[in-house]
């Protein structure tokens, strides 16, 4: 090895030298032809390179750092603060990664940065995809959004972002659910958003059961699932419906059908209004499942007369508040009068499934079925009802049988 030390040439002919102190070399300095060499006109350092273009650099391509701090791995040019190269399989398409100080490629003038792959075909470079970072301002925040290239397209176009109050959005930039794509914000909230389509999809494979779960405070309180090809929604307490064909039927928690066991709203709180039906319900009626089948007794056939003079023309206390003199006139019994009916000929109403009587506790807003459960200072409530179809039913069968009793008698007089 040789070389110069100040003004003065020294020659170094052993292989292992030792120089003590500062030293200060004039001029190049080469190190075993290329294994370091030293430009010191231009001011370069090539390492496995004894002709350097850049201020630091190993070899023709494989690192390199320019005059500007930017720093290449694996390609002769460097664009970006750094950037890495590789080629594909030898061939002439390069593909490379590039961490930017600042965005060139997308539209948005307030883009600081980011990382960006794209490949170099035969001398054209494309930006593939990348993730970029969006500084608004001080103050403002920042967002980080991830962008890919469509089929056929040498730009990128943005699919996902990250927003400053950490909510992430795809397919959309603004945090709206009145705009397409999907919204999932950090405080568990999720907003998906479609155009004339369907919103989401959840499909269970293999086997037949729960496909949604809805909980409350971890505890599972309802479930969407289908059962035998056939969809069902139930609560954990077995009260569901199961859709089979052009019919609707009660089911349980896993949307087995469940035959006489589930009511359609309540007396206490739970009433629906009207119900529209092209045909009327369907009664079971069967002789197979009745027992104790009887006919009326003088007292039924005395209190069923009285009901029947008690049927008068009323309004609801509702319909009027709400449409005044509007309030249309409906036709029935006051509930109360059908018990005292009862009463005065020595029977019990709550014995007859023709009336209804529910007691309820309020509180806060809460509604309490039993007396225990309903806590101290809670409002008693009360409503009574009935149930036409058995009503008339019984004042029909009394009066059937007063018609057969006054018949019998009218023949025995005319038999004399």
């Amino acid at each position: 090895m040789s070389g110069y030390l100040g003004t003065k040439a020294v020659l170094l002919s052993t292989t292992t030298a030792t120089v003590g102190g500062d030293s200060t070399v004039g001029g190049d300095l080469t190190v075993d032809t290329n294994t370091l060499f030293v430009d010191s006109t231009n001011n370069r350092v090539g390492v496995g390179t004894a002709s350097p273009s850049n201020p630091f650099q190993v070899g023709t391509s494989d690192l390199i750092v320019d005059s500007s701090g930017n720093v290449g791995i694996g390609t002769s040019t460097v664009n970006r603060k750094l950037e890495i190269s590789g080629n594909n399989n030898g061939g002439a398409k390069s593909n490379y990664i590039r961490i930017t100080d600042t965005d060139t490629s997308a539209t948005a003038n307030n883009q600081q940065g980011g990382i960006e792959f794209y490949t170099s075909d035969s001398g054209n470079e494309n930006v593939t995809a990348s993730i970029e970072n969006l500084y608004a301002g001080s103050g403002a925040g920042s967002e980080l959004t991830f962008n890919t290239a469509p089929n056929g397209s040498s730009g990128v176009s943005e699919r996902m972002r990250l927003t400053s109050t950490g909510n992430l959005l795809v397919g959309k930039t603004v945090e709206d659910s009145g705009v397409v794509g999907l919204e999932v914000d950090s405080d568990g909230k999720i907003a998906g958003t479609r155009d004339g389509s369907h919103v989401a999809i959840f499909n269970r494979l293999t086997s037949t059961g729960d496909i949604v779960h809805f909980r409350n405070d971890g505890t599972t309180i309802g479930r969407i699932g289908v059962a035998s090809t056939r969809p069902y929604f139930a609560n954990q307490s077995d009260v569901g419906l199961l859709f089979v064909g052009d019919d609707v039927r009660p089911c349980d928690s896993n949307g087995s059908s469940r035959d006489n066991a589930i009511d359609l709203g309540n007396n206490s709180n739970g009433r629906f209004d009207d119900i529209y039906a092209t045909n009327g319900t369907i009664q079971t009626s069967d002789q197979n499942e009745k027992q104790q089948i009887a006919s009326l007794t003088d007292a039924e056939i005395t209190a069923a007369k009285a009901i029947s003079k008690l049927f008068k023309t009323f309004k609801w206390n509702d319909s009027v508040a709400e449409k005044g003199d509007a309030a249309r006139t409906h036709t029935g019994v006051i509930a109360q009068d059908v018990e005292q009916a009862m009463t005065d000929a020595g029977l019990n109403a709550g014995d007859y499934a023709f009336f209804i009587s529910t007691t309820w506790w309020e509180a806060d807003g809460e509604i309490y079925e039993t007396a225990e459960e309903a806590p101290e200072g809670a409002t008693e409530r009360n409503r009574k009802g009935i149930r036409y179809p058995q009503l008339l039913s019984f004042i029909g069968a009394a009066t059937e049988q007063r018609l057969a009793s006054v018949e019998a008698r009218l023949d025995a007089l005319e038999g004399n």
